[in-house]
């Protein structure tokens, strides 16, 4: 039988509901309400350390699989280490992301003192994979790359997407506002970020909005409304940006992004929006192309759609992942 160890109520819907409709027994482990606002380390740590961990000590047995979602993983492997819970015959983790090499050197650690055989991961970007395999030590076939997707929350309707002149930025994850106000600062267009109270932005002009943790149907209408989408990334992290860039998807939007292997493996190397890291002037130079030209408007927005035309030609996200626990 499969069993999902949920951190949070109601993420990863098309991956959960598919299992569950396959018979899975889903369990909630973390916090009972859901939250759509991004979690803090703190707030993390204490869903980690909760008593609705104990919900798992009738959950599975040693013929199972288990899918555990998010960052209660680690108590729960310690606790299959200490054998208060049963080793399943495969548990499978999906979710935990690091965007920092500190966070990343101290949780590597941690990995290789719990793993076990018949454990592994499903990775949503290739350089998670390759630290698990060079740095944890797990074996190839163990780790498991999924192109992560979802029908997320809050579409903009058809006659909702427009050209109102400005850019757009959003998301919290891996993100260097501070190249984006930089470059937007040489430009004539106003800038509209969407962001988390997390983020450190302080915009030095009047052309610049920024808000903060707003609804999702409102931070897509935003998006939808946009000339361009900027995507300032830092070169650190792994899986990051894919939220806004499947609503960028879904709006057929023109994007400028710094170029990242997470955004690349939806997009193409060759995706004629790319700027290099840290790079404020060829970011300011990509998005005044982006805003003056047409033409190249034009041939971005043609990518874009033609990325999401090949994405919706995958299998559902969930039955990709019951793949990976079946295997």
């Amino acid at each position: 039988m499969i069993h999902v160890m949920l951190s949070q109520p109601e993420s990863y819907r098309d991956i959960v509901d598919y299992l569950r409709d396959q018979g899975a027994q889903v369990t909630l482990v973390g916090p009972d309400t859901a939250t759509h606002n991004i979690r803090g380390k703190a707030a993390i740590v204490k869903a980690m350390l909760s008593p609705r961990l104990l919900r798992a000590r009738r959950s599975w047995g040693a013929a199972d699989r288990v899918l555990v979602v998010g960052w209660q993983a680690l108590p729960l492997l310690a606790l299959i280490k200490l054998r208060l819970l049963p080793r399943p015959a495969k548990l499978l983790v999906m979710a935990c992301f690091i965007h920092g090499k500190r966070a990343r050197s101290v949780v590597n650690r941690a990995w290789r003192l719990l793993r076990f055989p018949g454990m592994g991961f499903i990775t949503f970007s290739e350089g998670e994979a390759r630290n698990l395999v060079n740095e944890v030590g797990m074996p190839p076939a163990a780790v498991h790359f999924h192109l992560w997707r979802q029908a997320l929350d809050g579409q903009a309707a058809p006659d909702a997407i427009a050209d109102d002149g400005y850019i757009f930025s959003g998301g919290f994850s891996n993100r260097d506002y501070d190249l984006l106000l930089e470059a937007a600062g040489t430009l004539a267009a106003p800038l509209v970020v969407v962001a988390s109270a997390h983020n450190q932005i302080n915009p030095a002009g009047a052309a610049t909005t920024v808000y903060r943790d707003l609804p999702e149907a409102q931070f897509e209408a935003l998006l939808a409304k946009s000339r361009v989408v900027a995507m300032p990334l830092k070169s650190q992290g792994e899986a990051c940006g894919q939220s806004v860039l499947l609503r960028v998807l879904r709006n057929g939007k023109p994007l400028i992004a710094t170029r990242h292997e997470a955004i690349e493996a939806y997009l193409g190397a060759g995706y004629a929006g790319f700027v290099p890291h840290g790079d404020a002037p060829a970011m300011a130079a990509a998005l005044q192309r982006a805003l003056e030209e047409p033409a190249f408007r034009a041939e971005l927005a043609a990518a874009i759609t033609q990325a999401n035309r090949q994405l919706a030609q995958a299998d559902g996200p969930g039955q990709e992942i019951a793949r990976y626990l079946q295997a």
